[in-house]
């Protein structure tokens, strides 16, 4: 006998508790850890189709309503179709205000922000709103929190999703914090699967930049549906895909992987090259090539001051080989016509191998202090050893004779064609699985409970990690020409290897999400029903970090959330009132405790004014936050150290003139990387915004928008002195307080030093006398400089150097690369949007386009700064970006032929002086507009023929159609690798991609 509404309510909200209580205890029977867990996240509705028609976007958590103030950007499939793009991240990537600062494929080099570089050492592709950094994007899937990835533990790869099997990608370029708590500063990218249908198919590409790096993909997808218009209605969708992605080599692209940057009045490439120099009083004698070694005498040398010199990108691969294989499901099954359960979920394994990365100290021979390697005359290969000369009497130009009579040779030489360039392998595992159940209640009300548990895991091995092995200098053939001869035989190169330092590290990361909410009508107005939501979360995860070297930290969180969210429809069409023919409102509050971050509350409100119908005036303003990241607060985590090899003539002479001495043409600046800090506070985040979208009854088939948005983003975690490059901070003057100088070279800087290693971090080594002699002292003298380097050579600074020590002589500096609450930033601008669709006699078109105008991008990187207008410039997001397109598809009697044409439009920005090399003139500090123009084509046979010719797709789609080259950037060393002629923030190497994909559906 059916019971009343308020018996059903009291039954049914009896069903939701106790199934939350199951879910509780889920969270002790959960995925098993080998200790005990904790980190970050929030879940938010599921962003797609229910199952009752009513469609539920991201933005929101009441289910019905159109999120209120923002203008929201949404991919489906047919857009995500006629890119002709194979990868879901770079389909994610057309959008203007996407960027991808330094993560990606990693087309590493030059100078990078830390936090990207560190993530691209997995290889990852996340997105960037706005270039506010990857953490200030928030990544959902079906609306529920997934795990992190990457080397920082702050990314997510849009390519673990294959594009098939997605429904749609949400992009919502506002904060969020106060609907789906931290990241959410600048967005967040919503990526939703597909619903259950009956159907299976296969797809199939092919993609290569013209034979220089080439790629293919499987894809398979299987979904099955059930009891259709009944109360038992269910059903699943599940993918499979296979990818290969071939190593893309910089010697592919010399004309801009070359960092002989001498043309533009910078740096030449260095002179430790194959063959090799020989290095007498200060000058460097090339040894010839097209020889052997076996016979050379010191005549055949090469006159003082030409010396050899090679590009430190030989052999090096700048995108790794990628093998993946990635599995995901969507499935729902209604149990009644008021409770229906769901669950999805994905799996990713990995493989990537590169030679890499590029650094300019890799393969470097040198002695254990940076400088020559003294080969002694017993060498049967050295121009010394008297069996090269008749009669035994070495004979040759004066001072090499001299040289060769204290009873060694200098010699500067590389050894990556005698035992390769050092090498990264790892295997990736990213996972997340879960569900829950919707209970519809009465009174217009439903509750949803879900519980999400997942992981990611990266165990990898980086070889050369502290400098290249030095050979045997007593029998090694530092004198020939490895180009053109096998100068070291297999098992030679094997042993020098097997002296090597190998860097073996595992990355863990683990999370467990359940949530419940409850939204619904909370009574009438005459405009509409007041609607309502509220929700809690509970967030358990843990970091796990080990390596070879005594690393093995276990970081856990734990977070607890509440929030609410209430609709009001003030006005609507149907009151009459002038001016105003619809106005509807949205306030939302949430509340975080974090288990080490403190507390958070964050307010949003939105407005939807329709002064006439078709022209939507909207506005929003809230706040959001990010708590830092498990990598970064962490006080037991290791910091690693980059020696990175300099010239002193980098240096500013106004700031260093004893840098400009010949003594320090080989000098390094050491770089601390990584690091965590126990005393990191929440990133925070103001915006705002308002706008205009408009979609006119009179012209059918147009769409056009506008959005100003504004956001001031304070207290961001980062390393800033790091993000700009060693060289650049040390000119730039700002970063004094996150460098200790060499007292000896900058006396005056020195007296103003930090403490020792910039912190008493427990993970420093005391028992190393060095170590102890400066923990907690200011490193104001040089017998504390010497000490700390010494400290940090012998791995005693708290993590492994990683590059060949150097005498504490040769060091400039050493640059803080450990994460603190650093600076300001402060963005606005202006977002358009315009499409126009209509019939024709000869099909249907599309056309239209979307940019992004920045008006203004100030910056304080550090605590103390003044805020520095830098849009435009190097380093931080262009002015302008924009992307136009027309569509074309016509019905034949035989398919649907379809066209697409895009033109990518960023416009010219420049460089600061700062960061131009020093001696390069400031003409090259513009650096060009940037136009490419991409192509898809294809045919699609449709349903109306046989079952074997039905629904057969091809597609063939062209990136850079006319090849067009990136522009020229004077591209210094960093800490992402070694200098470079371009930006591989803004511009691809691979010039023309060609892809063709082929699919069937049965």
């Amino acid at each position: 006998m059916p019971g009343t509404g308020c018996n059903l309510f009291v039954r049914r909200g009896a069903l939701v508790w106790s199934l939350l209580a199951g879910v509780s205890g889920l969270a002790c029977a959960g995925p098993a850890f080998a200790q005990d867990d904790t980190a970050q996240a929030t879940p938010a509705p599921a962003a797609s189709d229910a199952s009752d028609g009513v469609i539920v976007v991201t933005g929101t958590r009441i289910q019905g309503v159109a999120p209120v103030g923002s203008a929201l950007v949404q991919l489906g499939q047919a857009d995500i179709a006629s890119t002709g793009l194979t990868s879901t991240a770079d389909v994610l990537n057309t959008v203007p205000s996407i960027l991808q600062i330094g993560g990606g494929n990693a087309y590493a080099g030059g100078q990078a922000q830390q936090g990207s570089t560190l993530s691209s050492f997995s290889f990852n592709k996340s997105p960037n709103i706005r270039g506010f950094g990857l953490g200030a994007t928030l990544s959902l899937v079906n609306g529920h929190r997934v795990p992190y990835e990457g080397g920082n533990m702050l990314a997510f790869d849009g390519d673990n999703l294959p594009a098939q099997m997605l429904q749609r990608i949400d992009v919502v370029e506002d904060g969020g914090s106060a609907l789906y708590g931290a990241d959410a500063i600048a967005g967040t990218v919503n990526y939703i699967l597909r619903k259950p249908e009956n159907t299976a198919e296969i797809y199939a590409g092919y993609g290569t930049n013209e034979g220089d790096q080439d790629s293919y993909y499987v894809t398979g997808i299987l979904g099955r549906k059930w009891g259709g218009g009944t109360d038992h209605e269910g059903g699943f969708i599940a993918s499979y895909q296979h990818s290969y992605q071939q190593a893309f080599k910089a010697s592919k692209r010399p004309d801009l992987y070359n960092d002989d940057l001498s043309p533009y009045g910078g740096p030449p490439s260095p002179v430790f090259a194959a063959p090799g120099n020989v290095v007498v009083g200060g000058q460097y004698y090339a040894i010839p090539g097209g020889q052997n070694g076996e016979d050379l005498t010191l005549s055949d040398l090469g006159a003082a001051g030409n010396p050899n010199r090679q590009n430190t990108w030989t052999n090096i691969d700048v995108i790794p080989q990628v093998k993946a294989d990635r599995f995901s499901a969507n499935m729902e099954q209604n149990v009644t016509d008021w409770l229906r359960f769901f669950a999805d979920g994905y799996y990713v394994k990995r493989d990537f191998f590169i030679h890499g990365p590029s650094s300019t100290t890799a393969n470097r021979v040198s002695s254990p202090i940076g400088g020559p390697v003294q080969v002694p005359n017993s060498n049967p290969f050295s121009p010394c050893n008297p069996s090269h000369y008749a009669g035994g009497i070495v004979t040759g130009p004066a001072d090499l004779v001299a040289a060769c009579d204290t009873g060694s040779l200098g010699v500067v030489y590389s050894s990556v064609y005698d035992i390769g360039t050092p090498t990264r392998t790892g295997s990736s595992k990213s996972w997340n699985y879960g569900g829950g159940m919707e209970v519809r209640l009465p009174y217009d009300w439903s509750a949803t409970v879900t519980a999400y548990a997942g992981g990611y895991k990266e165990p990898s091995v980086t070889t050369q990690t502290g400098g290249a092995p030095q050979p045997p200098v007593g029998t090694f053939n530092f004198f020939c020409d490895p180009r053109e001869f096998q100068c070291t035989d297999d098992a030679t190169a094997a042993a020098i290897l097997a002296g090597g330092t190998s860097l073996v590290n595992l990355v863990k990361y683990t999370m467990q999400d359940y949530a419940v909410n409850a939204n619904g009508k909370l009574f009438a107005l005459p405009a509409g029903d007041v609607k309502a939501a509220i929700g809690a979360e509970y967030y358990k995860g843990r970091l796990l970090n080990q390596n070879n070297f005594g690393g093995n930290n276990l970081n856990p969180r734990t977070v607890k959330s509440v929030y609410g969210e209430v609709y009001v429809p003030v006005i609507s069409p149907e009151m009459s009132v002038p001016v105003i023919n619809e106005l509807e409102l949205t306030a939302a509050v949430r509340y975080d405790h974090y288990s080490d971050a403190g507390n958070t509350t964050n307010p949003r409100l939105g407005l939807n004014w329709y002064p006439v119908p078709g022209l939507k005036l909207f506005a929003s303003y809230g706040t959001s936050f990010r708590a830092p990241g498990l990598a970064d607060n962490d006080p037991t985590s290791q910091a690693g150290y980059i020696p990175g090899a300099v010239q002193g003539t980098q240096i500013l002479s106004s700031i260093c003139a004893a840098c400009q001495d010949s003594a320090y043409s080989n000098a390094f600046i050491y770089q601390s990387i990584g690091g965590a800090n126990r005393d990191l506070k929440p990133e925070t985040s103001e915006t705002y915004s308002f706008g205009a979208d408009w979609k006119p009854d009179t012209i059918q088939g147009l769409h056009a928008s506008v959005k100003y948005w504004h956001t001031s983003y304070e207290g961001q975690i980062n390393a800033p002195a790091y993000n700009v490059g060693t060289v650049s901070a040390i000119n730039g003057g700002l970063y004094n307080s996150q460098i200790i100088y060499n007292p000896a070279l900058f006396p005056q800087l020195a007296a103003n030093n930090p403490v020792a290693l910039f912190g008493n971090f427990p993970t420093i080594n005391q028992s190393n006398p060095n170590c102890s002699a400066v923990f907690g002292k200011n490193v104001t003298t040089q017998p504390l400089f010497d000490a700390m380097v010494q400290c940090i050579n012998a791995f005693g600074g708290g993590g492994v150097l990683f590059g060949p020590p150097s005498s504490p002589s040769q060091v400039l500096a050493l640059v803080n690369g450990r994460r603190i609450n650093s600076g300001t930033t402060i963005g606005e601008g202006l977002d358009f949007t315009l499409d126009y669709d209509f019939d024709s006699g000869v099909g249907s078109w599309s056309v239209g386009g979307i940019a992004s105008y920045l008006l203004h991008w100030k910056v304080s990187p550090i605590a103390g700064a003044p805020l520095v207008e830098e849009v435009n410039t190097f380093g931080y997001p262009q002015r302008f970006k924009g992307r136009a397109y027309v569509r074309w598809n016509n019905e034949t009697g035989f398919g649907r032929l379809n066209a697409a044409a895009f033109v990518n439009y960023a416009n010219s920005y420049k460089m600061d002086a700062t960061q131009l090399p020093v001696g390069v003139p400031a003409s090259y500090g513009h650096i060009g507009s940037y136009t490419t123009v991409d192509l898809t084509l294809g045919f699609d046979t449709g349903g109306n023929h046989s079952w074997l010719t039905n629904d057969i797709g091809i597609t063939f789609s062209v990136q850079n159609l006319f090849n067009t080259n990136p522009p020229l950037v004077v591209n210094q060393s960093g800490l992402a690798g070694s200098a470079l002629r371009f930006d591989p923030t803004f511009g691809s190497p691979l010039g023309r991609v060609l892809q063709v994909q082929v699919s069937k559906k049965f």
